[in-house]
């Protein structure tokens, strides 16, 4: 195959490229399988193929099976929930400052209720969540009964338009087909001067961009994810979608855990080790405290390092509806 399908193109609403801007890279499939992504020449935006999508009933139920906090095992809401409270807390300080009690705020892509659960403890007038996937909402809605969760996709959520101040859309847009109609959306039910908060997958992450002959690169691909974003790419799609901000580069897994990769080729066992930051002793001395300060401080260097070269595992959005 050596050159983008045009109906592609169409499909996900890239019409205004054309086939000769894109190149194909032969990648691996986290599930093993060899595909295809087509990497737009300007901006390096990926797009898999489409004959490795899924449809999007997908993430009503099966997408939790497939990818879980915990390699190979499915976990429970209230499991994931447990694993992700230090990333969701981090996730919630990335936009926790534009946050007012008067606040209409609506989450894309909910899960298990993380983040909403925050956004609740801290008290906003509305409270909205969106989310597919079915057991995700009955614990979601159970552990956040002041919030509204509608059971659907956002492409066909009941949603009211000109009505929320902020939308916050987490590991949401990479798995759309059309992020333009998306981010269309976005702009319709956000009121005048609304405020935009999403966060995807960096295609420049250091460890596929930068790092060498790491297994991470079996890992990073999935067949989940239709597109790859740049901050060129996910710039460009906010703006021309009437949105203007910037986009800031956001790391995700620590230090450590990139140092695991450059020694064992795979991933940590799970996402809460992968996720944590390593405090190496539990003593009280002084030695024992400057031990774990230094290790702090060396995850804090890097990054630090990362975000400032725009390499961290994830990009971040943040801007107004113009």
């Amino acid at each position: 195959m050596k050159i983008i399908d045009k109906k592609t193109l169409e499909q996900v609403g890239f019409t205004d490229t054309s086939f000769v801007d894109y190149s194909s890279k032969k990648v691996v499939l986290r599930d093993g399988r060899d595909a295809i992504v087509w990497v737009h020449k300007q901006t390096g935006h990926g797009i898999l193929d489409s004959q490795y999508w899924e449809d999007q009933s997908y993430y009503n139920e099966d997408y939790r099976k497939d990818y879980s906090a915990e390699v190979n095992t499915g976990l429970s809401a209230s499991d994931h929930l447990e694993s992700y409270s230090e990333l969701n807390e981090k996730q919630f300080d990335a936009f926790a400052s534009y946050l007012k009690k008067e606040t209409k705020f609506l989450e894309i892509g909910c899960s298990f209720g993380g983040i909403l659960k925050k956004v609740n403890q801290f008290g906003v007038a509305v409270c909205h969540g969106v989310e597919p996937n079915k057991k995700d909402v009955a614990f979601s809605q159970l552990n956040n009964e002041k919030a509204k969760i509608f059971n659907s996709t956002f492409e066909e959520a009941d949603l009211a338009e000109n009505h929320y101040d902020m939308l916050v859309s987490n590991e949401v847009l990479e798995h759309t087909v059309s992020p333009r109609e998306f981010l269309k959306k976005c702009y319709e039910v956000l009121g005048k001067n609304g405020f935009l908060h999403i966060e995807v997958p960096n295609h420049d992450d250091a460890l596929v961009s930068t790092y060498k002959n790491l297994g991470n690169l079996k890992f990073y691909y999935r067949n989940a994810h239709i597109h790859y974003f740049t901050k060129e790419s996910l710039y460009l799609l906010c703006r021309e979608c009437g949105f203007d901000g910037d986009v800031s580069s956001f790391l995700m897994y620590p230090f450590f855990n990139h140092v695991w990769w450059t020694q064992n080729n795979k991933p940590q066992t799970s996402a809460n080790i992968a996720l944590s930051s390593l405090v190496p002793t539990d003593g009280d001395s002084q030695a024992a405290r400057s031990i774990n300060d230094f290790y702090k401080k060396v995850e804090e260097d890097y990054e630090n390092l990362i975000n400032k070269n725009m390499l961290g595992d994830c990009l971040i959005f943040q801007g107004r509806k113009r």
